[in-house]
């Protein structure tokens, strides 16, 4: 405890001077997983036949007997609520910021991929970059970046997935959705320092189920997803397939040739050609097997797949942005009047396509991924036994793009990953939830080799002969490395409750990674005549960087729970992000990076009243960080990881909802959060940022909703997302405006068949969710878009 006391001491006085100022609200192929599979259950299933008591008829998911009831059952015709899920009543008795969806919210929301669901989430944003490859999640600042490790993760029943893609991927087959704010890592197996977004599917049971999907909308959208479970063996083995398809239209438009009617190029111009080259298309699809001889064990065996061909990055021009157009307008009229008329004919033409490229390469981006995993559960006297091991293959094979954003072939960029992850979680946690004592203490261990090849193409001979001598273009530009990342940890989360009122809870993790790197880089081309070299020109000697770095932190949370439905706690927290290696630099002094550690302060308060139709969530935190990494360019072809020295982010965020009547809801979240360097001096740009706000973190989130469901079917939502300024760069130059999309959706429903009609971002919003360092680029959000959706459960 004086160790605990001793990491936080410095912070707490400086949270009493921040919350005056806050608002007043207070693993390798499958078939060795399947052959260790049935190995494991053979003896199990024949130990003790005479101990087995007779087993009771598993429930079927949305009874009434089954915890994950859904929220309406049908009784005559008439549709009723079902009863309160008992998850929400412990995440209410949590002392943690949680957010949950279950079955029916996810519907609602319309939750249909990984990057749909911060909008519904306070203090949860996903930065998207152009492609689903590089998709990084930030919760109350603490946010993933490249070359790192994910600041926030994704678990998926179970099994911690770290990589970029497993982030960014398509949902089916949902139970429910549930999130967590601030550091994880005495929780769960997997650090993650900033949160967790945890999914389960859906479970199979006694009962054959299932549910398939038909989405139709504009830009070609075709989507089909559909899960069905059933058992195998009555009350023993049971299986359970999923799948998606998708596919729709690219939102840009790539222009390759135009037509000047008056031949001045400030007339709009006549386009001849366009394409849309960031359509998207791709399949996922999950078997399951799980496996209960008797009331003591469980197994659960899954081998999913995933493949995506996303098409070109979705990158535009920056200064495209219409606010940027018009501060310039202003600004060129005022300091010349008579080149008005130009200016506006410019500016007229770029606001009419705000979508619009000119490349004159497109680019693909093709993502492959493959999980295999077993998970069991052995109930123990007086406490349950848990394991999870898992193999995670992932492949990017490749990104292309078009380097120079032109419409001359001067520079292609060309990106391949290859992932292999063995990892291992094993635990042992309390069995009776009433129990004063609560706990949970596991050990953790994870193997990742990642290979990597960065390039750039060089299309233009003059440069080629100038910088590569002895080849000719087309000549490659190459970072080719290889990362051996591992890790062995010990955690505990425990919690005891006197009074029954007060509980304390103490945590506590000790980690060992261990990490290599090895760098190489080349020029690969054409040999010229009478060259001795050769195809390939070693640009940098290789090198080989080993690290060895210790990690432990600790986490305390006091609550009191004066009333059933009333909670109010307090917690203090140290996290990390692990250190790493910038992969594209060939100055060994500047490729290695420091591990980040956050240390945080948080209080909220939890209720519900008036028989769950008055809910609110509330919670404050202030967090100062070490060591926090920024990504820096050096080059178009070389980026480094920085550390910026001191960085403090404060915030709140709020959950409330209200249910006026029995067929309507009202809910809002909002979140903020800001985030400041304190001390950063960029070495790469030889500037000191100090007082600067943190780059790539929105300052606010807000989501309201108005919903309508009545017991004859009707079904109605309608939807306000707001997102706060957020800058896109260090020295707060370049930034995003706020902005604010309206969703709707309205629809009819039956037990077995439903249809709904939807528009997003209906008032066709052109905002900006992410920017490329060192570029003028920039990631669009997505236009209005609008379908049909048709759902029909088996």
């Amino acid at each position: 405890m004086a160790h605990l006391l001793e990491n936080h001491s410095h912070i707490i006085k400086r949270l009493l001077q921040e919350i005056r100022s806050f608002p007043p609200l207070i693993v390798q192929k499958s078939y060795y997983l399947i052959f260790a599979f049935s190995f494991l259950l053979l003896p199990i299933a024949t130990t003790h036949p005479q101990t087995i008591e007779k087993k009771t008829e598993i429930p079927k998911e949305g009874t009434e007997n089954n915890p994950n009831t859904g929220n309406r059952q049908v009784d005559q015709g008439i549709r009723v609520t079902g009863k309160k899920d008992p998850r929400d009543r412990e995440i209410l008795r949590t002392p943690n910021s949680i957010s949950r969806l279950n079955e029916q919210d996810i519907q609602d929301a319309g939750i249909n991929r990984t990057n749909d669901i911060d909008k519904q989430v306070p203090n949860f944003s996903i930065i998207d970059s152009g492609s689903r490859n590089f998709t990084y999640f930030n919760i109350r600042g603490m946010r993933s970046i490249a070359f790192s490790e994910p600041a926030v993760g994704l678990i998926l029943d179970g099994i911690p997935l770290n990589d970029n893609v497993a982030l960014n991927t398509e949902l089916y087959g949902l139970e429910n959705i549930e999130v967590y704010r601030g550091s994880q890592a005495t929780l769960f197996g997997k650090n993650f320092q900033g949160g967790v977004v945890e999914i389960r599917t859906k479970k199979p049971t006694n009962t054959a189920e299932g549910k398939i999907t038909y989405d139709i909308g504009n830009y070609k959208k075709q989507e089909i997803s559909t899960y069905y479970n059933a058992p195998i063996i009555k009350d023993t083995l049971y299986f359970g397939i999923a799948g998606k398809t998708t596919e729709r239209e690219g939102y840009l438009s790539n222009i390759t040739g135009f037509y000047y009617p008056n031949n001045r190029p400030y007339e709009v111009p006549v386009e001849l050609y366009k394409t849309h080259p960031d359509g998207r298309k791709g399949k996922a699809g999950r078997f399951r097997l799980f496996f209960t001889p008797n009331d003591i064990f469980e197994a659960d065996l899954q081998i999913s797949a995933e493949s995506f061909d996303d098409g070109a990055l979705n990158l535009v021009n920056y200064l495209g942005a219409k606010s940027e157009r018009e501060k310039a307008l202003l600004q060129g009229c005022v300091a010349m009047p008579s080149n008005c008329s130009k200016l506006y004919g410019t500016y007229v033409n770029r606001v009419n396509g705000d979508r619009k490229v000119y490349w004159d390469y497109e680019g693909k981006s093709n993502v492959t991924g493959n999980t295999y995993s077993l998970a069991t559960t052995t109930k123990l006297p007086h406490t349950n036994l848990k394991t999870a091991s898992a193999i995670r293959k992932m492949d990017i094979d490749p990104i292309t793009a078009d380097s120079d954003f032109t419409t001359t072939d001067q520079n292609r960029s060309i990106y391949v990953e290859k992932a292999t992850t063995f990892l291992n979680d094993i635990y042992i946690e309390s069995k009776e939830k009433n129990d004063p004592l609560q706990f949970k203490v596991g050990i953790y261990s994870s193997n990742k080799i990642t290979n990597i090849d960065q390039a750039r193409e060089h299309r233009a001979q003059v440069y080629v002969i100038n910088d590569f001598p002895g080849l000719v273009a087309p000549t490659r530009e190459k970072n080719l490395s290889r990362l051996h990342d591992k890790n062995l940890s010990f955690y505990t989360h425990n919690s005891y409750t006197f009074a029954e009122k007060f509980t304390i809870t103490l945590g506590a993790r000790l980690e060992r990674q261990e990490s290599r790197l090895s760098h190489t880089e080349q020029a690969v081309g054409i040999s010229a005549a009478n060259n001795p070299l050769g195809e390939t020109l070693v640009l940098s000697d290789p090198y080989t960087i080993n690290n060895r770095y210790n990690y432990n932190v600790s986490r305390f949370i006091f609550d009191y729970k004066p009333i059933e439905n009333l909670m109010f706690f307090i917690g203090f927290s140290r996290g990390y992000k692990n250190a790493g290696y910038s992969t594209v630099v060939n100055i060994p002094g500047k490729a290695a990076f420091k591990p980040e550690i956050n240390d945080t302060i948080e209080a909220g308060i939890k209720s519900e009243f008036f028989k769950g139709k008055f809910g609110l969530k509330y919670t404050q935190f202030y967090t100062e960080t070490q060591d926090f990494h920024v990504v820096r360019a050096i080059n178009l072809s070389q980026y480094i990881n920085l550390n910026a020295e001191l960085v403090t982010i404060r915030g709140y965020e709020l959950e409330t909802f209200i249910k006026p009547h029995k067929d309507t809801k009202l809910g809002l979240s909002a979140g903020y959060t800001e985030g400041i360097f304190n001390k950063f001096y960029d070495s790469v740009l030889n500037r000191d940022f100090n007082g600067k706000w943190v780059h790539f973190i929105p300052k606010y989130d807000i989501v309201s909703y108005l919903q309508y469901r009545n017991a004859y079917g009707i079904f109605f939502r309608s939807e306000f997302q707001a997102v706060g300024q957020m800058y896109f760069a260090a020295d707060n130059t370049v930034y995003s405006d706020p902005y604010y999309v309206i969703n709707a959706r309205v629809g009819y429903e039956t037990d077995t068949l439903s249809a709904y009609l939807y528009m997003n971002n209906i008032n066709d919003r052109y905002y900006f969710t992410s920017y490329i360092d060192g570029t003028f680029q920039a990631v669009p959000g997505a236009p209005k878009t609008y379908g049909f959706m048709l759902t029909y459960k088996i």
